[in-house]
């Protein structure tokens, strides 16, 4: 995959397609034909690498990665990352954080622009990590590690899929013999001695998130960091994972709260990990949406309730910018 030679004023111009809004008539026939034609650049030229300005920092991506038009919809998409770790970096001098799902990195541009801390970028499609790579070497201590994480080491009876800017494992229930190899984090994190132990985790694995938050539960006991995942119930059914028994087993090792969001970025709400009823409310809410729409929430131990708050006041003060 090559940096393509499409102009600044195309690519502004295909996410003008996205952020025009409803408009009338004649805006409906330009956004279709704007549409039109970055499927074709995207299949004429082999789905090329583009620049794209995040946060200030410019990122090669694949002119079908769906960051642009997600961040022209909805300007604070992921911020709220930065803004957890900002905070958690004021108590913890030593913060570092793992990005399980890395992807082209992006999650780094983000919380860069904010903070500034060793980052860990875990990411087993090779597409994507190229391209990690490729945006990394404008970043120090940022270690990059290309592995599936998982609840196994070795072979797992999954296919890869890739599609609009993610990639994802998704069980083989036809019995075709595919298969991908996954790590631990414990695994991984015992290769890499020398990076801090994480202060601060994010998942993103559209399914595997409850698979390894459960195996790694040992592992989260001891060093108690904050765990920013997506939570969709429908990648979860596709791996037999319980959502519901996420929030007892984390309750069970110390983690008392926790801040939600939705999949734009806008804050929702605080939840106290023995509240059931808002937990069933948030679960049914993001049911049968097919992937569409879903949460992320930020669990936090009982020492670190002091930062959820800290973060919870620092949302609702910025509750106008969206």
């Amino acid at each position: 995959m090559k940096a393509s030679f499409i102009s600044q004023k195309v690519i502004d111009a295909l996410l003008s397609a996205v952020s025009d809004g409803a408009g009338d008539l004649f805006t409906a026939i330009r956004r279709a034909c704007l549409h039109f034609l970055r499927r074709t650049l995207i299949r004429a030229l082999h789905d090329p690498l583009i620049r794209y300005d995040l946060d200030g920092t410019i990122l090669l991506l694949p002119l079908s990665h769906q960051l642009p038009f997600i961040r022209a919809s909805h300007p604070k998409y992921s911020t709220n990352v930065a803004r957890i770790a900002a905070i958690a970096l004021s108590k913890y001098p030593d913060l570092s954080m793992i990005d399980i799902g890395a992807n082209i990195g992006d999650t780094v541009a983000i919380v860069r622009h904010d903070a500034y801390f060793p980052i860990m970028c875990i990411d087993g499609d090779p597409i994507f990590f190229s391209i990690l790579e490729k945006n990394a070497q404008a970043w120090t201590d940022v270690y990059l590690v290309q592995s599936f994480v998982g609840d196994i080491n070795g072979a797992t009876p999954t296919r890869i899929i890739a599609e609009r800017g993610t990639a994802r494992l998704i069980a083989d229930t036809r019995g075709n013999g595919n298969s991908t190899r996954t790590e631990t984090l414990t695994n991984i994190l015992s290769a890499h001695p020398t990076f801090t132990p994480p202060r601060l985790i994010k998942i993103d694995t559209d399914g595997f998130d409850l698979k390894i938050v459960t195996h790694e539960l040992s592992l989260i006991e001891r060093l108690r960091p904050i765990i920013f995942l997506e939570y969709d119930p429908y990648f979860f059914e596709q791996h037999q994972s319980d959502g519901h028994a996420l929030f007892h087993k984390l309750s069970s090792i110390g983690y008392d709260a926790a801040l939600i969001f939705d999949n734009t970025g806008e804050f929702l709400a605080y939840m106290n990990l023995g509240d059931d009823r808002l937990q069933e409310d948030i679960h049914h809410f993001y049911t049968g949406r097919s992937g569409r729409r879903y949460c992320d929430i930020a669990f936090f131990h009982a020492q670190d309730t002091d930062i959820c708050m800290q973060v919870r006041l620092r949302e609702l003060s910025l509750s106008n910018y969206y």
